[in-house]
């Protein structure tokens, strides 16, 4: 297993939607649809980064990629001519990697949910407090991808990056 890191993911895409038809109007544009709400996917889990795909209600959608990604700019795209029952919501969030050996060590120092216990084959999409700051979490086996408001994203990146160091892990922030 790797060591404790925390790695500051300023530099990938995202897009947001929601509305009566946005899985409709996704699966019609091959984007895979997360099963139930509070639930995510990927597209092409072979990739080494794919497409993640998280339901954050019955109809409201968080996708991210990395920069470049071909199916999320076309995504993007798309969006920007008016599609009915399809609404843009703006994501400029804050985005981090948390993982490695010591993980739940330094989560349950932040927050109060118990990572460890969930059922990660049911794909969980986390929407808690993580140092008083309203998170999205999406737990990958020892792996935790996290975004917050990117108002809160330098305070974020220097309390988590404190707990990891701390906790013996190594810290990259962002870059200017």
């Amino acid at each position: 297993m790797s060591a404790l890191a925390l790695e500051v993911r300023e530099h990938r895409d995202r897009v947001g939607l929601k509305g009566p038809k946005a899985a409709e109007w996704l699966a019609a544009n091959g984007v895979p649809l997360p099963a139930a709400p509070n639930s995510w996917a990927h597209s092409e889990p072979s990739l080494s980064d794919p497409l993640l795909v998280a339901r954050l209600g019955a109809s409201e959608f968080f996708l991210e990629g990395g920069v470049g990604g071909t199916a999320l700019e076309r995504i993007s795209r798309s969006l920007d001519r008016p599609q009915p029952g399809v609404y843009p919501v703006i994501r400029e969030d804050w985005a981090f990697l948390l993982g490695g050996e010591g993980v739940h060590e330094a989560l349950v120092q932040v927050c109060n949910v118990n990572f460890a216990a969930l059922p990660l084959d049911s794909h969980p999409v986390i929407m808690t407090l993580m140092i008083g700051v309203a998170v999205l979490v999406v737990p990958q086996k020892e792996r935790y991808r996290i975004w917050c408001d990117p108002t809160f994203g330098p305070y974020m990146s220097e309390s988590l990056g404190a707990v990891v160091i701390e906790c013996g892990g190594s810290y990259r922030g962002a870059s200017g």
